[in-house]
């Protein structure tokens, strides 16, 4: 059985594989093959629809590239 660290540097090389399609450097740990990846990915719009933690009046629609509104809220 594999401990913590090692499980996460097996998924973080796993991981590296998988995105960049090339072997991970050698010398450095899951925790910074990790920093590395999420420092170099892109940045994502991230839009939830649905919380169950806030009321709908919290949730703040993105506004359209060209000033309108976005569409209403799925539900």
């Amino acid at each position: 059985m594999l401990s913590r660290e090692e499980n996460i540097e097996q998924e973080a090389r796993d991981l590296w594989r998988t995105l960049r399609k090339d072997s991970p450097p050698e010398g450095l740990t899951g925790s910074d093959l990790l920093l590395i990846l999420v420092a170099q990915a892109p940045e994502l719009r991230y839009d939830r629809y649905i919380s169950p933690h806030l009321r709908e009046s919290q949730i703040t629609r993105p506004r359209a590239q060209d000033g309108a509104s976005s569409p209403p809220p799925l539900g």
